[in-house]
């Protein structure tokens, strides 16, 4: 490890890996607060360098001090996963690579949204691996100069980065493209450098810089098809936001016919047709999402990083589509879905209602925006729906309590009072009735 004032997350870090690992290398950059301190607790060697801008300098002297057969390396903010210590122990006893791909799981805690990616975080400790780079660094190129051979698994790592203050990440940003931009002049030919730029660009929502740096790390080319394949996603991403939609779907459909296992290029195309108000397009791109998740359950090769699959929202958002367009019966099934993986989720609730309504259930429709109704008392579009809901099935009293309700948001309005003056009308209240035909005239 490499670290610098991480008594924040150094702990639970360490917690995950000490009974898998024979020793703990860590090196101190230049750390104020508790993290060596932490890091002794668990007997780790600590060594101390200055920090030179140069993120594989301080990795390889991390890993000069490593004795055992392999190295497993971690940042601070980061978890080995507790039911990946059996994977892990089975690769390390059981296989002849040299250098072995784990998954970084990247949540963020607003709406469920995060990513998985790939990388290299476990390898034998052999003379001529190491890093390089100034930032982003990567022992893949060693690696490949030694001839070694790459493993994929499903060893999981749990980052936890993505969670902390808008002011840190800003400060992370701006760190890494300073140090980009010096790795870049320092080797203006390497692709890598290029898309990782151009990453932090569209992080920072510098599209037009981003679109010249995707396109020179295409242009200058030698990089795997899982890259490949995230710059054409990248460069969906970039073109949508541009508002430039045809060049998004061409480059969605570049990025799925190199790699047709993954869903991210499903899911940008899912939004570009929600611009366009194509309905039919956007069920297609989730259908193929589902489809995906169903056969594979994601294994992660085809691409360098892949966007969440929250299918209680996939399911939500096809029967909203659905309902859109008129199929009911797929609508309401969706829905349904939806509710047996979140039997209280507002939306899913809201939709299976609405397709009620569609068919014509005025009962079930009205039992199901009761229990939204429970969750937002104060929606307005809710109560309106409810008390319209009490004049189809004649429940007169009940659509005047709502409707008595929705006058509070809104005194003036001359259709609430309209429906008030009949329904008191129609319960015999012609005081009440009168009342609110007057107001009606004073509008």
């Amino acid at each position: 490890m490499i670290v610098k004032n991480e008594e924040e997350y150094l702990q639970e870090c360490l917690e995950s890996v000490e009974d898998v690992v024979d020793e703990i290398i860590l090196v101190d950059t230049g750390s104020t607060d508790r993290t060596v301190e932490i890091a002794k607790q668990f007997d780790a060697e600590v060594y101390h360098i200055p920090w030179n801008d140069n993120f594989a300098a301080a990795r390889n002297e991390s890993i000069k001090h490593a004795s055992g057969d392999w190295i497993l390396q971690l940042d601070a903010d980061e978890r080995l996963d507790p039911e990946s210590k059996k994977e892990l122990r089975h690769w390390l006893e059981n296989n002849s690579k040299m250098c072995i791909s784990v998954l970084i799981d990247s949540p963020k805690e607003e709406n469920n949204k995060g990513h998985i990616s790939r990388a290299h975080r476990l390898f034998r400790n052999l003379p001529g691996i190491q890093y390089s780079g100034r930032i982003h660094e990567q022992i893949s190129p060693s690696v490949s100069k030694l001839k070694g051979e790459e493993g994929f698994t499903n060893i999981k790592v749990m980052h936890l980065g993505y969670n902390k203050s808008e002011v840190e990440m800003q400060a992370k940003s701006e760190r890494n493209f300073l140090l980009l931009k010096r790795q870049l002049a320092e080797e203006p030919n390497n692709a890598y450098y290029h898309f990782t730029l151009a990453q932090n660009l569209i992080l920072q929502k510098e599209y037009q810089q981003a679109l010249t740096s995707l396109n020179t790390a295409l242009k200058l080319g030698g990089l795997p098809k899982d890259i490949r394949c995230s710059i054409y996603n990248n460069l969906t991403e970039v073109h949508t936001k541009l508002g430039k939609y045809e060049e998004a779907v061409q480059f969605a459909a570049k990025a799925i016919s190199l790699s047709r296992n993954q869903t991210t290029s499903y899911l940008l195309l899912y939004e570009i047709y929600g611009y366009l108000d194509n309905p039919l397009r956007q069920i297609d791109c989730l259908e193929s999402v589902l489809d995906i998740t169903g056969k594979q359950k994601q294994s992660y090769n085809e691409v360098s990083l892949e966007a969440y699959v929250d299918e209680t929202a996939i399911y939500i958002n096809l029967g909203n589509r659905y309902l859109k367009t008129k199929k009911l019966e797929k609508a309401h099934n969706y829905f349904q879905k939806a509710l047996e993986k979140d039997g209280n989720n507002f939306l899913a609730l809201t939709g299976k209602a609405n397709s009620f309504l569609e068919t014509g259930d005025f009962q079930k429709a009205q039992e199901l925006f009761e229990r939204v109704h429970q969750q937002a008392p104060d929606d307005f579009g809710i109560l309106e729906k409810l008390g319209w809901l009490a004049i189809k099935l004649q429940n007169f009293h009940k659509g005047i309590e709502i409707y008595e309700k929705l006058l509070t948001f809104h005194p003036e309005n001359f259709n609430i009072l309209k429906r008030l003056a009949a329904l008191y009308s129609k319960t015999g209240n012609l005081p009440k009735s009168k009342e609110h035909l007057l107001r009606l005239k004073s509008i």
